[in-house]
């Protein structure tokens, strides 16, 4: 049996290593060499811990706040099109406490066992750099610290650790560098995070080995159906296989417009900033009115942030990339910014913060995994488990019920 994946980021690389571990002949079709834009430029966290879905209460009164400041972590472009609008008013109704707690709740359960799931891919051979150092929170206020509360209650029901909340002196002697302004802190102590282009670059080779074969086209990559089934066509040359999986990130949705299925799939824009041979950060760290991920591997120290809705794809902001610096700096006793230039890639998001991961109904041989938002990386291999097991099998023993493409649709 046969499975033709589109898109090689974190859930395309996954889904394929799953597959072709268990025997399946699996071609993987991506845009050029340089795949996952949003991979190779995002935090790198393994953190399920984190799974709180984007949209959330208090969502419209904090955004028209942001949306003020030019530099602030959040962009909605004034886009006219009634997919940038439908989308927009889609995510707004999504972010009430009841949805916000259903979406946590959903997303804790899908990212049970993601920790000993990257282990796993260390014991399978597949070389990466991997950090299992935890991740430090810095909140500048009570208000802002108890605001998380909600996030971290009860964890450990979903196999992971209890946080630790610190005091500023507690912060400070874990991170020397963090100045005065951090109040408090929370510790948790067994997340990971890992370098995601060499997260990439493993999968891909291993993959490699066990006979994966991929194919980078630097022209269209389009879809199409014959009879009931659907067929993946690069330039001129048509790519048939029992199983196709749409896993291509923020252009699924262009994918599949293609042969008439709507999904709501939009990209959400992030930067990212990285200093070669920075070394005096020692812990990852999450600056939580900054909306700052910083990331210290091996060889360089990594600012990520900002959500940009609608605009010009991987056009770079310069002022609003910049913001991620600004709202840094007060975080710490030292200038830690040298001369750089900032990346950007696209998340791939949904209104209501849950990934798509199914069997399509528009072909008797489709299925999508997108729309992870922030949490491609760390989701990546159950997604891969979960998407093998309905290809093989014809159904997960993981619940999916909530992340049903035709729950759009109702």
């Amino acid at each position: 049996m046969s499975t033709t994946i589109l898109g090689a980021g974190p859930i395309g690389l996954a889904s394929a290593f799953e597959l072709a571990s268990r025997g399946e002949s699996v071609t993987v079709i991506s845009r050029s060499t340089n795949v996952g834009e949003a991979a190779h430029v995002n935090a790198g966290w393994i953190v399920p811990i984190m799974s709180a879905p984007v949209p959330a209460p208090g969502a419209l009164k904090k955004s028209i706040r942001w949306l003020l400041d030019s530099r602030s972590p959040l962009k909605i472009a004034p886009e006219l099109s009634p997919g940038h609008i439908s989308f927009m008013l889609s995510m707004l109704k999504y972010s009430t406490q009841k949805n916000f707690l259903h979406g946590l709740a959903a997303l804790s359960e899908f990212g049970r066992g993601s920790l000993s799931a990257f282990d796993s891919y260390v014991q399978q051979g597949i070389d990466f750099e991997i950090h299992r150092s935890g991740v430090l929170m810095a909140f500048t206020s009570q208000a802002e610290l108890d605001s998380h509360a909600v996030e971290f209650d009860g964890v450990e029901k979903y196999g992971l650790a209890p946080v630790k909340v610190l005091s500023a002196s507690e912060m400070q002697v874990k991170e020397p560098m963090l100045s005065d302004v951090v109040k408090f802190g929370i510790y948790c102590s067994d997340q990971y995070f890992v370098d995601p282009t060499s997260l990439m670059n493993g999968l891909r080779k291993k993959c490699i080995q066990l006979g994966v074969d991929f194919i980078e086209h630097a022209g269209p990559i389009s879809l199409v159906t014959k009879g009931s089934r659907a067929e993946a066509v690069i330039g001129p040359k048509t790519v048939s296989s029992d199983h196709v999986l749409v896993a291509a990130g923020a252009s699924s949705r262009e994918l599949l417009e293609n042969i008439g299925i709507s999904i709501p799939i939009r990209f959400g824009k992030g930067y990212c900033f990285d200093f070669l041979g920075e070394k005096r950060i020692k812990n990852s760290l999450y600056l939580s009115s900054a909306k700052v991920a910083v990331t210290p591997n091996q060889g360089y120290l990594r600012f990520s942030g900002t959500m940009e809705f609608g605009g010009d794809g991987l056009k770079i902001n310069h002022k609003r990339a910049e913001g991620i610096l600004k709202s840094s700096a007060k975080y710490f006793t030292e200038n830690l910014f040298g001369d750089t230039q900032p990346k950007s890639g696209l998340r791939s998001m949904t209104p209501d913060g849950l990934p798509v991961i199914g069997k399509l109904s528009g072909a008797s041989n489709l299925y999508i995994a997108s729309g992870h938002a922030m949490q491609g990386v760390t989701l990546a291999p159950n997604t891969g488990n979960a998407i093998a097991d309905l290809i093989l099998d014809g159904s997960s023993s993981v619940n999916l019920n909530n992340f049903k493409p035709e729950r759009f649709s109702r």
